[in-house]
């Protein structure tokens, strides 16, 4: 009787767990989106106030230990540096893996990503800098979904899988 009390306890607790990791990963895509917003604004204000070159910019900020994104962009940076003969697209392919693999982030904002990254150098300054504000826009749209998100799916998520625990236990009783 006292192994099925004790199996019974592991069976709720890693339920209780394994909501609570759900309720995590809606939380820290939030973070990661709301981190990628000041990283893009910092890639504006370098674009306008030091006319670095992209790899310069993406070194800066992979530099910055505070961004949980900076090796993405320190990646980014070491390949552009590095590999002259590949291209832009290529590189970022490269990377957007790792980046997918690392980030709690779904398609819709390593889309937008690489879709910014690829226009950027393509223009003037201040063409580069509306297509920033655009992105930070779309991602500040994303930032609210994902809120909603962790208040909504991540919260259910969390008690579903307790409960759930907690019946599968009772049943075994």
């Amino acid at each position: 009787m006292q192994i099925k009390i004790a199996l019974i306890s592991i069976l709720v607790a890693c339920s209780y767990l394994i909501g609570e990791y759900l309720y995590k990963a809606y939380t820290k895509r939030h973070k990661q989106l709301n981190e990628l917003i000041r990283i893009l604004e910092v890639m504006r204000m370098d674009l306008s106030f030091g006319l670095y070159t992209l790899e310069e910019i993406f070194y800066r900020i992979g530099e910055n230990k505070e961004f949980s994104l900076g090796s993405f962009f320190k990646h980014m940076s070491i390949d552009l540096k590095e590999d002259n003969s590949k291209t832009l697209e290529t590189i970022l392919s490269k990377n957007a893996d790792f980046m997918i693999k690392e980030s709690y982030f779904q398609d819709k904002e390593v889309d937008e990503l690489k879709k910014l990254i690829l226009t950027l150098g393509k223009g003037d300054v201040y063409s580069q800098e509306r297509m920033i504000d655009l992105s930070i826009e779309n991602l500040k749209k994303l930032t609210t979904e994902s809120k909603e998100d962790v208040e909504k799916k991540g919260i259910v998520y969390r008690k579903l899988s307790t409960i759930i625990g907690l019946v599968i236990g009772i049943l075994l009783i």
